[in-house]
């Protein structure tokens, strides 16, 4: 048995009781987390392209698309909601292998629960043994394999949404591998988006992702198996698809160890690289009272990674507002918040908020490339007309090294699902959620996340 179907075999047979209650606690937030944020991009004008699209590709009671009153087909439902919870870049981040899983993830398991009437504990189970699948695929072939150009919540989440979807159905340890083989033949995931600016592409990954998983533990249920090597083989996907690799990041220290306790919440509507020097700027407006109209200049010294993605300086697409370390920390020095529709609709945001993200200038820095992918450092320094300089460093996005407390994920919950479902609603939805521990049925749960028709 190789690293990778080991690691299969852990997922198979993960019980959630087994895990840590703190990690059980981390669960919840998640879950709360990312269904709140498949709200968010309801509303979307490519979503709703989506959605008339994915009506042609049939109907079925299975599953809820959340914050709608449609239903779907469970691998449809899967694909839409982590559409949707994409399409910001608002969701979770795996920090060592540049991943966002919870969306592929938790709408796999979430449609395939609704559709097989699966308890709490299956469903949250579940979604932990995806978790874990996803990071230790990432983290096997990290940083190779996004430096190389591959798009990792399209190329290695599909693994986790594949393991949570094969654990709802109760497949064992070598057909869960099976499943994995599966899941292989679908990875995939470019970083062209980045370049060309197509929020779309992005969350389509994660979507197709999520479609997948389901789809291929279904095709195992049914008979049909993969290569259970795909994982760590001569010819599967950490050789082939990784410059450098190391298979022993798949399997060491299972069960002891999980590397879903690294997964982060995001508190700001902007890409994960963008997170560090928002936290830092907004740290230095609360302690030197910076005044926005008497700035001067402002650098971001960080990593080439950091650079290549968020370095963007003018905002001709929406998925340059949403990456932009000159977008969001101008934002964060202006307004004291990065709030989502500030990133949905640049033009908004007040002339002010614009003339101070033109001082910004992003320059790397050698000493904080030798540290990363330890952590992801990035140094904010303002200077101030008068020459005064201020300046702040972050080491890590808020969420890595404290967690983001419930109350925070709550409200973020509360902001996203309240237009859809009304105040009340919401607030029922999130109390079924926080409950599923003890719930004996997650399609109950499902069916509250849908809009009134």
């Amino acid at each position: 048995m190789g690293q990778g179907t080991r690691l299969a075999s852990f997922a198979a047979g993960l019980n959630w009781n087994d895990a840590p209650p703190p990690l059980r606690t981390k669960v919840l937030d998640h879950v709360v987390d990312t269904v709140g944020v498949m709200f968010a991009g309801i509303d979307m004008p490519s979503c709703a392209g989506a959605r008339r699209a994915a009506a042609e590709w049939g109907r079925a009671d299975d599953a809820t698309v959340v914050g709608t009153a449609e239903r779907a087909p469970a691998a449809g439902a899967a694909f839409l909601n982590a559409l949707h919870g994409r399409i910001h870049t608002y969701d979770d981040t795996y920090e060592p292998g540049t991943m966002h899983p919870g969306s592929p993830v938790i709408a796999a398991a979430l449609a395939l629960a609704e559709r097989h009437a699966a308890d709490g504990p299956r469903f949250l189970c579940a979604v932990l043994a995806g978790y874990e699948v996803a990071a230790r695929v990432a983290a096997a072939v990290s940083p190779g394999h996004y430096a190389a150009g591959f798009h990792n919540t399209g190329t290695c989440t599909v693994f986790g949404a594949a393991a949570a979807a094969a654990r709802l159905l109760g497949l064992d340890g070598p057909a869960c591998a099976e499943t994995l083989g599966l899941a292989g033949a679908t990875a995939g995931g470019l970083r062209q988006h980045q370049i060309d600016g197509s929020m779309l592409d992005s969350a389509f990954h994660g979507a197709r992702a999520a479609q997948s998983g389901v789809m291929v533990a279904q095709m195992r249920a049914c008979g049909v198996g993969g290569p259970p090597a795909i994982l760590e083989g001569p010819l599967g996907f950490c050789a082939v698809m990784a410059p450098s690799r190391d298979l022993s990041r798949l399997d060491a220290d299972l069960g002891e160890r999980y590397e879903f306790a690294q997964m982060t919440v995001k508190p700001y509507a902007t890409c994960r690289f963008a997170q560090g020097p928002t936290e830092a700027a907004l740290e230095l407006r609360r302690n030197h009272c910076i005044d926005p109209a008497q700035i001067e200049d402002v650098e971001i010294a960080t990593f080439r990674q950091s650079i290549e993605v968020s370095d963007r300086p003018a905002l001709a697409s929406a998925f340059d507002a949403t990456v932009s370390h000159q977008y969001s920390v101008a934002l964060a020095l202006v307004r004291g918040a990065v709030p989502l529709d500030a990133i949905r609709r640049p033009e908004t945001a007040g002339e002010q908020v614009h003339d101070v993200r033109r001082r910004v200038r992003v320059v790397h820095d050698a000493e904080l490339e030798r540290e990363f992918p330890r952590c992801w450092p990035h140094r904010v320094t303002i200077t101030m007309r008068d020459g005064r300089r201020f300046a702040a460093r972050s080491d890590y996005p808020p969420g890595r090294t404290s967690p983001v407390p419930s109350a925070t994920v709550d409200a973020k919950f509360a902001e996203n699902a309240a237009p859809y479902l009304g105040d009340a609603g919401a607030r029922r939805a999130l109390e079924a959620l926080r409950a599923l521990e003890a719930c004996g049925d997650v399609g109950r749960v499902a069916r509250l996340l849908a809009a009134a028709t």
